[in-house]
């Protein structure tokens, strides 16, 4: 069967969060599902397969492990996910929609932030994760949460992710949008809170001043030294 969408997810120590991905992606006709693992020391490369996906293991870094993804499917779409998320249940004929028009280079979707925590969080909290996720309903360049759809023939023309330690969501989106236009899809894909609420200063705060500094020069190994490890 001809392959007409390939899901690309990269993993490290994903073990908790890639099969319940892998399921809100489903099995669908035409549509195949890429994990590339940087080495994880868990089960996550056997939980990818157990939920029907094919994996891959490159090099760590997000960039060139979604790039090793790409070249490793012949489809003419691509969508590239981040390993705790979850896609609508609609997902696939709005992001089919959206990339039958030429026009738009890349296609998005709105975000849903919840708590990771097993207690039901405040509606103070509530109302902030809310607030945040206001970004992703076009102010400003999607991010890598958002979910990147892309065709082939814009992932080439682009030269696929840079290979920079971080914020290699915005420059690809950046160089997508001198290709055509971003359509952000009126659905919304699900995450989790979890960098932030491990921690909330300095997560909330890289959130806030990376984009903007990135925007200003600040090179990205840079910006990686301050980002740390805040899985």
């Amino acid at each position: 069967m001809e392959v007409e969408l390939a899901v690309v997810i990269p993993t490290l120590d994903e073990e908790g969060t890639i099969g319940a991905c892998l399921d809100s992606v489903g099995k669908h006709d035409g549509v195949e599902m890429i994990v590339v693992d940087g080495g994880s020391g868990d089960r996550t490369r056997e939980n990818a397969r157990e939920a029907g996906a094919r994996v891959e293991r490159g090099a760590r870094g997000r960039g060139p492990q979604l790039n090793l993804g790409a070249s490793a499917s012949n489809a003419d779409r691509l969508l590239f996910l981040h390993a705790d998320c979850r896609l609508p249940a609609d997902w696939l004929p709005a992001l089919r929609q959206a990339l039958d028009d030429e026009r738009v280079s890349l296609a998005s979707f709105r975000l849903r932030t919840l708590s990771a925590s097993s207690e039901a969080p405040s509606a103070m909290y509530r109302l902030f994760l809310r607030v945040f996720d206001l970004r992703s309903y076009g102010l400003g360049l999607p991010y890598g949460d958002q979910g990147f759809g892309v065709r082939r023939v814009i992932f080439d023309a682009v030269g696929g992710f840079p290979d920079i330690t971080l914020m290699e969501d915005v420059a690809f989106a950046r160089a997508c949008r001198r290709q055509g236009r971003i359509h952000r899809l009126p659905l919304e894909i699900r995450t989790t809170a979890r960098r932030f609420e491990r921690h909330p200063l300095r997560t909330g705060l890289m959130f806030v001043t990376f984009p903007t500094l990135y925007r200003f020069g600040v090179e990205p190994q840079t910006l990686a030294r301050w980002y740390g490890a805040v899985r």
